[in-house]
């Protein structure tokens, strides 16, 4: 028929659409770079534009953990500031994403993740006997100053207790500004992406 156009979708568009209807590749990229970024926050010490509040200058609850594992005296780490949420390292590790249909998840399966990422109420490990005279017998080799900050802990009142405090929200995974950018340009590269 004269003056009539037909558009028949070459494979370009075929791919497009095929790009369109199952998002996968670029999900699994956007999940790469989210874990990625989230584990770069432990060593920038920080997610995006919000930075973490430094670890306190006695990190009890780390002592109390080392003395129920059976350690003798805490690592030096226990009293710096900096790096805050590196200790084992198991935490950043832990990190991983999953694609279902058109959702990319990224998280982590430790228990402890979640009241780090949004702030809350931790306990110490139970003061057992075991625990007290082991920090006693630490204790009474250190300092003045130290024995004075740490001493109300072998009162009989806390024995076979957990302490309880609250820690400050330390989000290390989350969308910032830069991950908007990478995936706009990810999701047209993957659309377009058909020649």
């Amino acid at each position: 028929m004269p003056g009539r156009v037909v558009f028949k979708p070459g494979a370009k568009v075929e791919r497009i659409e095929k790009n369109l209807d199952d998002p996968a590749r670029a999900l699994k990229q956007i999940g790469v770079l989210m874990v990625a970024e989230s584990q770069a926050a432990f060593k920038a010490q920080g997610h995006g534009t919000k930075k973490w509040e430094p670890r306190a200058p006695v990190n009890l609850f780390g002592i109390i953990a080392d003395f129920h594992a059976g350690r003798r005296k805490p690592p030096a780490r226990r009293f710096e500031t900096r790096p805050a949420l590196r200790d084992t390292g198991r935490l950043a590790k832990s990190i991983a994403y999953e694609v279902r249909g058109d959702t990319v998840e990224v998280g982590t399966n430790l228990d402890y993740a979640a009241v780090h990422q949004t702030g809350g109420e931790v306990e110490s490990q139970p003061l057992t006997g075991t625990v007290r005279r082991a920090l006693w017998r630490w204790l009474k080799k250190q300092d003045t100053e130290l024995k004075r900050r740490l001493g109300w802990v072998l009162n009989k009142k806390f024995r076979d207790k957990k302490l309880t405090t609250e820690v400050p929200a330390r989000p290390f995974i989350g969308v910032t500004p830069t991950l908007r950018r990478a995936v706009d340009r990810i999701v047209g590269v993957e659309i377009m992406e058909a020649g």
